[in-house]
């Protein structure tokens, strides 16, 4: 409840670095306690630029008492995973299982995206083995922006990421909101990416549809289901159709929609099969008719099913805020903005050839704030 000061503040001050950036910048530092000791990473800086001539640089520093900080080198270099001209910057660096670290970041270029790989406790660098994205289009429009993430009580790496406007900004609004918490884990080598379990506690309203056909270049209204903040799980089989979705936040005769769809890839004739991987995106270019709404091409990550594997969605939507979980393998945001009031309903599509919506399930979510429950159920 109380807090001095620290005398020596800041404890790892800023220096003078000659021409190469060194021996070190101060930048967006992130800290962790290793047995009884502490370390520090700070910013992506070397030959005195951010993220041109080495990719993911991060200097780090060593305390025993958090009061006295040495610099002993980097923590990591990248020349081979991240695009030429990327940063490091806001680095998390967590456990993300019993023998591999997750290293979360933000890229000035292509904003947030993360290694995976092995720490050496005795040298202190990390290895990356796996490099990733939590965002694919542009970052500066209605899209991720920065993580910040934590090891909870349970165990869990537990991440919740800034999300930018898509709109016009007036002098005194703000310049975005956060996500939901994210619980990523390792399973099979490869990042999944869940809502926590806790934002079960906010449904309510619960209801059901049962499973339909869609035919093919069809779009099937869903009249049991609508809302503006609510939480939806989709099971969808693609069959053989090119693409296949649902739409949310939609009018009544479809002046603004947002379409959350899989596009499906078809295999090339010489190319291994393994190299085909399907595609989940959000498309919010026909989701409002307001005036001072950005233009922004969807957000497209790619999506890895295996033969068979049905498409299972997690979506939540909470007015202007579309997060999708894709069967754990894949998460992608977007801002929205409907105009209309009754842009609150929900359909399905398949274009190409017929597919089979299994099951949609859906609830409306709760406020966490109090002054805002009369909204609940709209």
């Amino acid at each position: 409840m109380e807090w001095e000061k620290n005398k020596n503040n800041p404890v790892i001050p800023i220096i003078q670095t000659d021409d190469n950036g060194l021996p070190y910048r101060v930048f967006d530092p992130c800290i962790w306690k290793e047995n009884n000791e502490y370390y520090s990473i700070s910013g992506t800086y070397k030959n005195g630029t951010r993220g041109i001539d080495a990719i993911g640089i991060d200097h780090l520093f060593k305390s025993t008492n958090l009061d006295e900080w040495e610099h002993i080198g980097s923590l990591f270099e990248d020349s081979f995973y991240a695009d030429p001209g990327e940063d490091a910057a806001v680095p998390n660096f967590l456990p993300i299982s019993n023998d591999k670290h997750l290293l979360l970041l933000f890229s000035h270029k292509k904003a947030s995206h993360y290694y995976i790989g092995t720490y050496d406790t005795k040298t202190h660098k990390f290895s990356p083995e796996i490099h990733g994205r939590m965002n694919y289009g542009p970052w500066m429009s209605s899209s991720l922006h920065a993580a910040s993430a934590t090891i909870d009580s349970k165990g869990r790496c537990i991440a919740i990421f800034n999300t930018k406007e898509g709109k016009s900004q007036t002098k005194n609004s703000s310049d975005g909101i956060m996500t939901l918490p994210r619980h990523l884990s390792l399973k099979n080598n490869t990042l999944n990416i869940n809502p926590i379990e806790e934002l079960k506690e906010l449904r309510f309203n619960y209801k059901s549809v049962k499973g339909f056909n869609i035919p093919a270049n069809e779009q099937i209204d869903i009249q049991q289901i609508k809302g503006k903040s609510i939480e939806l799980e989709v099971i969808i089989n693609p069959k053989k159709a090119r693409e296949v979705g649902i739409n949310v936040l939609q009018s009544p005769n479809r002046e603004e929609q947002t379409t959350i769809s899989l596009l499906k890839k078809n295999h090339t004739e010489g190319y291994p099969a393994e190299t085909i991987i399907d595609s989940l995106q959000i498309d919010v270019s026909n989701s409002s008719l307001r005036k001072n709404i950005k233009a922004r091409s969807p957000e497209t990550g790619p999506l890895k099913l295996q033969n068979n594997e049905d498409l299972e969605l997690k979506i939540f939507i909470d007015r202007s805020i579309v997060e999708v979980f894709a069967n754990g393998k894949q998460c992608l945001t977007l801002r929205t903005y409907p105009l209309l009031k009754n842009s609150n309903g929900i359909s399905g599509f398949s274009k190409g050839s017929d597919a089979e919506l299994i099951s949609i399930k859906c609830w409306s979510i709760k406020s966490i704030w109090p002054e805002l429950k009369k909204f609940e159920g709209y």
